[in-house]
């Protein structure tokens, strides 16, 4: 993979696309994949000696880079989760029609909103990524792999 690119989410466009501060005078190019991190992430120190011994980044979400301009990068969520939005196939007290229901699994794309039901446009107060979250590009591999829970420093 070429030299890491690092920056910061400029703007959120919508409840898939941002604005990322690199461009293609960073060396971004369209297809590029992008980590969106948590800012906070973690730092671990061991319990009885108090030595830092390495960090944790949360990875909020990966993005893709579809549109490069000199200076700044629009980039969507491309990953795809399969969702039950149909019966459980359960037992109980639950709703007759629900229990006996086959279930139907969707493919849904991953989104930046928390609640990823609503419709768009989004405010930064629905989103789980804001204005001057850190990035860091990978590649394919690794952006299909990301996690959104933590990933070693």
């Amino acid at each position: 993979m070429d030299e890491v690119v690092k920056g910061q989410v400029a703007e959120i466009i919508s409840d898939r696309e941002l604005i990322l501060n690199r461009g293609a005078s960073h060396g971004v190019r369209e297809g590029m994949y992008f980590k969106i991190l948590d800012p906070k992430g973690f730092k671990v120190e061991d319990p009885e000696t108090g030595e830092y011994l390495g960090g944790l980044k949360r990875v909020k979400v990966v993005v893709v880079a579809t549109q490069v301009a000199d200076k700044i990068t629009l980039a969507t969520t491309f990953r795809t989760k399969t969702i039950n939005v149909g019966g459980e196939n359960r037992t109980g007290l639950e709703s007759i029609a629900k229990t006996l229901a086959a279930p139907k699994y969707v493919e849904r794309v991953e989104r930046l909103r928390i609640d990823p039901n609503a419709a768009r446009p989004i405010t930064p107060e629905e989103s789980i990524v804001s204005k001057g979250d850190p990035f860091e590009s990978t590649n394919r591999a690794g952006a299909e792999a990301a996690e959104t829970v933590a990933v070693w420093e």
